[in-house]
């Protein structure tokens, strides 16, 4: 059934824990076009799959995922939109809860993923970044939708309008993620939880996931909206700057910020 994937190394455990790995470690995991998809599609198949109750995902190497492969690029602007709204909706959909093992930097999509699973658990080496407003680009994906329920809007706006980083630790204080642990107890701690969550009562831990996820249901306009301004910001000589940069490894200089009301 998951013989196919090339970016995520899926295995089904005889516990009834699918393990995915987002396997490009050269990249830090970043996604590109295939694994755009691939992250997207991976949720619809592990929820129909009858002998699975839990999916654990982390990162191969020394890092989750660092988004999008900005320096190869990820194909066209609307293909990333639509893999960027069908990873949101899918995990947002899937009934079955879903454990994310932040085991290093999580950025762009990646940071979707850890965010949105049911239970995040990162090491103390993670570093959680949305980077889109570096690179010119509006806080779209999951972000807009996510952030204000888990840690307020005013700590929301605080990060995400600076484009902070935030330690492992920090996510668990302030309340973006579950918990820390020690980099060394972080996968021992997460497929603790995952077997948990495995052999509990299917029902009540899928209906309570359900009835938790109606406060992401209910804003669904928001995220919309999100990805619209994303989209609309891409389109802006902010974001070429901002890609342009990173690409030649230098520091951008944004066009916008001598004459932002032309937009």
């Amino acid at each position: 059934m998951y013989s196919d994937y090339e970016f995520l190394q899926v295995e089904a455990g005889a516990d009834r824990v699918l393990r995915i790995t987002m396997n490009r470690p050269e990249k830090l995991n970043a996604s590109g076009e295939i694994g755009h998809a691939e992250q997207g599609r991976i949720w619809r198949e592990f929820d129909s799959d009858p002998e699975m109750n839990v999916a654990l995902i982390t990162g191969a190497g020394r890092a989750f995922c660092a988004g999008g492969d900005i320096k190869e690029g990820n194909g066209p602007l609307p293909v990333d939109t639509r893999d960027g709204r069908t990873l949101v909706r899918s995990m947002i959909a899937c009934r079955k809860p879903i454990v994310s093992a932040i085991n290093g930097v999580a950025v762009g999509g990646g940071l979707a993923i850890a965010l949105l699973a049911d239970i995040s658990i990162a090491s103390e080496r993670a570093l959680l970044i949305d980077g889109h407003v570096r690179l010119g680009l509006a806080a779209g994906d999951h972000a807009a939708l996510v952030w204000p329920l888990a840690i307020g809007m005013a700590r929301s706006k605080y990060h995400l309008l600076l484009g902070n980083r935030i330690t492992g630790r920090e996510a668990a204080e302030i309340g973006l993620v579950g918990r820390c642990v020690p980099h060394e107890d972080l996968m021992s701690t997460a497929n603790e939880i995952a077997v948990r969550l495995a052999t509990g009562p299917q029902f009540a831990i899928q209906g309570t996931k359900a009835a938790l996820n109606d406060w992401y249901l209910h804003n669904m306009g928001i995220f919309e909206h999100s990805l619209y301004v994303e989209a609309h910001s891409a389109t802006l000589p902010d974001a070429e700057a901002g890609i342009r940069a990173v690409r030649e490894g230098t520091e951008p200089v944004f066009p916008g910020a001598v004459g932002s009301d032309r937009y």
